[in-house]
């Protein structure tokens, strides 16, 4: 029994003593751990350069569409205020040839020429304005022979005839007016048969002078030329019912660009033709070409419009672009189907400046260490723990990683663990 007592007592001596610590040996067991490495591995990779930007999926740079001239009138208005009977659709590409909107039941057609339809043209007429329509004829109607200059003649009238009947209107022919004096003037000729001479003389005369211009008119209001085709309909400011004079909207070349700015202390990288890459809101990408910089970058604010005459419907948002204090550049996507659909919206841009060309030793730039004889340096920990300091050449830096290549190459290779940090 006595022995029994003494084998407890020491037995419960014994396990207070194993739980009672020292200061020091509490001290030492609330102690840190010894900070373990980061590492990762080196990698052989193609090193890109590249600069990156937001810019906004647009149309090109849009221009004023103003209506001058008159169209043709029909019986019983005239004198009548022309008035826009059918507006047009913001939106829509306009291709030569093309009936733009409606003024007073009649079409305006849309045909390329710099010189703008100032006068209304007839049989006989000359000039710049003359060539451009025949040149549109020749496009739009191969097969009918229009010659390539002279004066208007029946060919071509015949001509414009044609193309007004394919877009469902009537070409101006002569007015009541016009054939009454036609018809007097041929009366007056077979009247002065019987006299003869100088009164006969007189009278083919002034039929043939009244011939010369007799027959189709084409209003100064009925052809706008525009100096380039097609464009886009970008914005509409009229609606039916308005005067037909004046600015009617915007016009823009269809061919979608991507706007943005780059870091000014980014351009002297840039060179127009770089490659570029182009994010869109969905993730995809398309490749693009860098185009413009600079001025020549800088897109043009929207013409304004005149709330008063704006049709408020089928508008086309657009946006005068934010002064970011950068410089502008502009980027030309390789495929205008892939971005149609998110015209205005934002993209990332990234253009490629330089790369390595092939497969390079890259480390992250946290692994890379100047040593105080200003060596560059790198710390490799192999399979064991053991580190090692590793001299390199610093080379191409992109994207938070490095170029480097070892001054001794079987130092360092694809698959090393380099040291970036302690955790």
């Amino acid at each position: 029994m006595t022995t029994a007592v003494a084998l407890a007592t020491g037995a419960a001596g014994w396990l207070i003593g194993a739980q009672v610590r020292s200061p020091a040996d509490a001290a030492a067991a609330h102690r840190p751990p010894q900070p373990s490495l980061i590492t990762v591995p080196v990698e052989k990779r193609t090193l890109t350069a590249t600069v990156t930007a937001q810019g906004t999926v647009a149309y090109g740079a849009p221009q004023p569409l103003t209506l001058t001239g008159s169209v043709a009138t029909g019986a019983g208005v005239t004198g009548a205020t022309p008035l826009i009977t059918k507006a047009p659709a913001a939106g829509r590409t306009l291709r030569e040839g093309d009936v733009l909107l409606e003024v007073s039941g009649r079409p305006v057609l849309v045909l390329t020429g710099k010189v703008p339809m100032y006068r209304n043209l007839t049989r006989g007429s000359t000039g710049d304005d003359v060539r451009q329509l025949r040149s549109a004829l020749r496009r739009l109607l191969p097969g009918r022979g229009v010659s390539r200059s002279g004066p208007l003649d029946g060919g071509a009238l015949d001509a414009v005839a044609s193309w007004y009947d394919r877009r469902g209107y009537q070409a101006a022919k002569p007015s009541r007016e016009e054939r009454n004096e036609l018809r007097r003037l041929e009366q007056a000729v077979t009247a002065s048969k019987p006299a003869g001479g100088a009164v006969l003389a007189t009278a083919k005369e002034e039929l043939a002078e009244f011939k010369k211009t007799y027959g189709i008119t084409i209003a100064s209001g009925e052809v706008l030329f525009l100096p380039k085709l097609p464009v886009r309909l970008t914005t509409v400011t009229v609606k039916a019912g308005a005067p037909a004079s004046g600015v009617i909207g915007t016009v823009a070349d269809p061919t979608l660009v991507v706007n943005g700015d780059v870091a000014s202390d980014d351009l002297d990288l840039l060179k127009v033709g770089m490659a570029a890459t182009l994010e869109h809101s969905a993730g995809g990408t398309v490749p693009a070409t860098l185009s413009a910089l600079g001025a020549a970058a800088a897109p043009a604010a929207p013409a304004p419009s005149d709330p008063d005459r704006s049709s408020g419907e089928g508008q086309e948002e657009e946006e005068a672009p934010e002064a970011t204090g950068g410089t502008p550049v502009r980027l030309k996507p390789k495929s205008q189907k892939k971005l149609t659909r998110y015209a205005g919206q934002a993209v990332k841009i990234t253009i490629k400046v330089g790369g390595t060309g092939h497969a390079v030793l890259t480390v992250p730039v946290a692994a890379v260490f100047t040593s105080s004889d200003g060596q560059a340096r790198v710390t490799v920990q192999d399979g064991s723990g053991a580190v090692r300091d590793v001299a390199v050449e610093a080379g191409l830096t992109t994207g938070g990683n490095v170029q480097v290549t070892p001054a001794t190459p079987a130092a360092l290779r694809a698959g090393d663990r380099v040291v970036v940090g302690t955790a």
